[in-house]
């Protein structure tokens, strides 16, 4: 790399500093607390900005009912707040239209965690500010440091508090500018005594627990920590865009330089405890060129494992160059400081050791070596030279061979300086098939043949004539650096190559995971790609949700039994989130390789790999922690998914089972009633009345009775629903079934109107549960004919539209006011007009609703025909029949 490549702008930088710039600029007040005086700093900025001309405008400020906060708002344009109402009470929330209207120069918006009322546009304030800054409108808003997303866990191990108002931490990494907006512990908790930040009741709670001097002081270095990694971002950033080449010694970074040969561990205790004085953060890099062999990758995964333990960050360079790819990292990086191993070479190597390299190249770093035993340096040296096997050099030999007989056969045809191009020929060959080792040996064995066999005098290794000596001088460096240019690009093409293959692999086995919609698919996706790609038997074992029993889920490839040791084997690793089996330091004798499969420190299951006949170098090559990594994400998600699923489940079948009960204790009153009156009347005045009356009055009892009884059945059948021992049993029928009944049902309330329906011919079955359908029904049409004048005409309509079967119940009565016609769902809502007049108790919409939504229908309220009167729609989802049926007409 030269001079002017490190001093050139670096593209992505120039990229993100533009796009930071584009549109709104957002400025952010961090506080470590609230009550440390964000919106306070704020409004007082404000201030200043108006007076030097800025058109500034106050979208949303809390102020919290403090007297001086409310004091600044004055003097600034504000936006009025958008009134919403949300479960019957107003609430005022920013007004995102208004303030895209008025289109300010700065729009203040205070608290970026703040989440708004359900019916807004966005259901996150940080939305709505995203919104405005992509319309080019500067923001300013203030936040506390424990709504970052990313501290959220922290904050909770702190404080014992969980935050459900998060920010995510791009908004931060968004900010043009961040304000730091700090008190110290005592002064705040004086704050709080005084009343500044909450009414003296809750600050008393306060102080006792978030509000303690320890939470505090760990909040506010949180914040303060904060800062210094958005100003060291800044700095990195500011650097790379103006093509400034580092260090700059700002902030104290360190970047521990690791290989496989036997050092890494020594240098990565020795750069934690350098770390751990300066306070320092470290980053621990090897460079992948190619040439480490399974020995070399076994020890740099120990090391990486390692690091990470200690707290540091692990990277993967790649590249030819070792000394050339570090300092660009630590370039890029702002990196203060190297820790390096000395590197041993043996005298005859012709190239500097990487660390003698570092030394001569790094004069803007503070380098510091690490003693490494001797043992360890000669290792480097041996693994490498092992790394060329016998039959590249045999190649080596052989191609030479054919390079002196080809040229033999052209020495009378050519001029002595072309049979070089022939030898030169057989390096760049060697080079490309085996690697640099065994084209160096090629250009070394091409001079001495082409030396010996065709310059005067001939099969001897004199050379009389100047201009021969100048040709094979010439040829000699030529195939030198030929060999080494055509080796080096082989060992890179090998590099990227096993790369990508590895890349591909990875992808598609995240691809096919990312498909798969529920845990079982999962385990059959997981274990059908990776038996495709390491074509060794696999198997996924988990835990029974029965009865806690270990149990083989799926597995791909020949079948191998599990035995009593393997198993002792996954249960240890279920337990502990280890790997266990062979290449481990539990069970190792096993030929099984059980790898837990975790998310969000879960084990969910165990993976096992049939490893009988694998070296472990091999193994470690394939990268199993990847997959495994991936595996573990995919059960997360879609066991995530299944909970919230039956979270939905549950909440609709509670709502539903609501319904049902409310519906009932409310329909219970009027045979109750009629059954109590009739009993009274046959014991008071049974000697008085005639027969007929007699049997009326039974008649009436019995009727009563059998309604009530109806009821009963459906409440202990809903009992039975909320203890989960009754599910909404579906079952194909038509819909003129269901209509039949519900009008039987309420044939005494049809006698005063007149009945129209029109049913479409050839409608499809649902596929429902017909007793709930009948009963919302029935719900429907009472609330219909109670409505419905004498003489009056109430209308049935059925028919399809796309995949809904549209039921429709219309009366003439006095309607649904528009503003009210989604609240009629709601439980106990009567309105006290309309529809919703003195005759009911604000039920029967509501469990139509319940009932409707457990099938995954629908139901609303509209006006009725020509404006007059109300309709209920009822929409209930179409599944495909097995087999058609046609309409039929039901009996009266």
């Amino acid at each position: 790399m030269n001079q002017g490549d490190q001093n050139r702008p670096n593209p992505d930088a120039l990229l993100k500093a533009q796009e930071r710039e584009a549109g709104g600029g957002l400025k952010v007040f961090l506080g470590a607390a609230p009550g440390v005086g964000k919106t306070y700093q704020m409004l007082q900025a404000a201030h200043e900005l108006r007076r030097q001309g800025v058109d500034v405008v106050v979208g949303v400020a809390e102020t919290h009912g403090r007297s001086e906060t409310l004091a600044l708002c004055e003097g600034l344009e504000q936006l009025p707040a958008k009134e919403i109402e949300y479960s019957g009470k107003p609430f005022h929330e920013f007004d995102l239209d208004a303030a895209l209207k008025r289109k300010p120069d700065v729009l203040l918006v205070d608290e970026l965690a703040h989440r708004n009322i359900p019916g807004t546009r966005h259901p996150r304030r940080y939305q709505d500010i995203e919104e405005l800054l992509d319309q080019g409108i500067a923001v300013w808003t203030a936040v506390n440091i424990q709504h970052l997303e990313s501290l959220s866990d922290v904050v909770a191990g702190i404080t014992g508090v969980r935050m459900r108002e998060t920010v995510p931490d791009s908004m931060l990494e968004r900010a043009r500018d961040i304000v730091l907006v700090d008190l110290t512990p005592s002064e705040l908790l004086e704050r709080l005594k005084q009343g500044k930040v909450y009414v003296p009741e809750q600050a008393r709670a306060a102080m006792d627990g978030y509000f303690s001097p320890s939470n505090l002081s760990a909040l506010r270095e949180l914040a303060v920590q904060t800062i210094a990694e958005r100003l060291d971002a800044d700095v990195r950033e500011s650097m790379q865009s103006r093509g400034i080449e580092g260090p700059w010694h700002i902030r104290s970074r360190m970047l521990v330089a690791v290989d496989g040969s036997g050092q890494g561990e020594t240098l990565i205790r020795a750069g934690r405890r350098i770390a751990d004085r300066r306070k320092a953060p470290w980053t621990v890099v090897t460079v992948d060129n190619g040439r480490a062999g399974p020995a070399e990758r076994q020890r740099l995964e120990k090391v990486f494992d390692l690091a990470s333990r200690l707290g540091a960050e692990v990277r993967t360079l790649r590249g030819y160059d070792v000394a050339e790819e570090i300092l660009a990292f630590a370039r890029e990086q702002n990196v203060t400081t190297l820790i390096l191993g000395r590197s041993y070479t043996r005298w005859w190597h012709l190239r500097k050791s990487t660390s003698r390299r570092l030394l001569k190249q790094a004069e803007a770093f503070e380098v510091t070596f690490i003693p490494v035993p001797r043992k360890h340096r000669r290792r480097l040296t041996e693994v490498t030279v092992r790394q060329t096997r016998g039959s590249d050099y045999a190649w080596a030999v052989a191609s030479v061979v054919a390079a002196t007989a080809v040229s033999m056969g052209f020495q009378d045809v050519l001029p002595l300086g072309n049979l070089s191009l022939i030898f030169l020929t057989s390096v760049l060959w060697v080079a490309a098939k085996t690697g640099i080792r065994a084209a160096l040996v090629t250009a070394m064995l091409s001079f001495l043949a082409y030396n010996f066999f065709f310059t005067e005098p001939r099969l001897t290794f004199h050379m009389v004539d100047t201009d021969e000596l100048l040709t094979v001088v010439f040829f000699l460096i030529i195939a030198v650096s030929g060999g080494n240019l055509a080796g080096r690009l082989r060992d890179q093409v090998q590099m990227l190559r096993a790369s990508n293959d590895l890349t591909d692999a990875h992808l598609q086995f995240t691809r096919r995971l990312a498909s798969a919609p529920d845990i079982t698919s999962v385990q059959n996706e997981a274990t059908e790609v990776l038996y495709a790609q390491l074509k060794i038997p696999l198997v996924i074992v988990p835990r029974s949700p029965d009865n806690n029993e270990l149990e083989v889920a799926t597995q791909s490839g020949p079948t191998q039994s599990l035995n009593e040791a393997a198993y002792s084997a996954i249960d240890w690793a279920m337990r502990n989130g280890k790997p266990s089996g062979a290449f481990s330091d539990t069970l190792n004798s096993l030929p099984w390789r059980f790898e837990p499969i975790e998310a969000d420190g879960e084990v969910y299951a165990v993976l096992g790999l049939w490893v009988n006949d694998m070296s472990p170098e091999y193994y470690r090559g394939l990268a199993i922690g990847v997959y495994v990594h991936q595996l573990g994400l995919a059960w997360f998600r879609t066991q995530l998914a299944a909970n919230l699923s039956a979270s939905r489940v549950v909440e609709e079948t509670e709502r539903l089972r609501s319904a049902l009960l409310s519906s009932i204790s409310h329909d219970l009153r009027t045979p109750l009633s009629s059954m109590i009156g009739s009993a009274s009347t046959l014991k008071a005045m049974s000697n008085r009345l005639s027969n007929e009356d007699r049997e009326s009055l039974l008649d009436s009892v019995l009727g009563e009775g059998e309604r009530l009884d109806r009821y009963i059945r459906n409440l202990l059948d809903m009992t039975k629903l909320g203890h989960g021992t009754l599910k909404i049993e579906r079952d194909w029928i038509a819909l003129t079934d269901i209509l039949s009944s519900a009008l039987r049902r309420t044939r005494s309330l049809m006698d005063k109107v007149r009945l129209e329906r029109d049913v479409a011919d050839d409608l499809p079955l649902l596929y429902v549960h017909p007793a709930l359908i009948e009963q919302a029904l029935v719900n429907v049409l009472e609330n219909a004919a109670k409505f419905a004048p004498d003489g009056s005409t109430l209308s049935i309509r059925a028919f399809q539209t796309n995949d809904e079967l549209i039921i429709a119940v219309s009366d003439e009565g006095p309607g649904i006011p528009e503003d009210q016609r989604e609240q009629v769902f709601d439980m106990f809502f009567t309105g006290g007009e309309g529809d919703r007049g003195p005759h009911g108790s604000g039920l029967g919409l509501a469990i139509c609703h319940g009932m409707i939504g457990a099938h995954g229908g629908r139901i609303r309220a509209l006006s009725g025909p020509n404006n007059r009167g109300a309709t209920i729609e009822i929409a209930l989802p179409l599944i495909e029949s097995p087999e058609p049926t046609s309409n039929r007409e039901p009996s009266q």
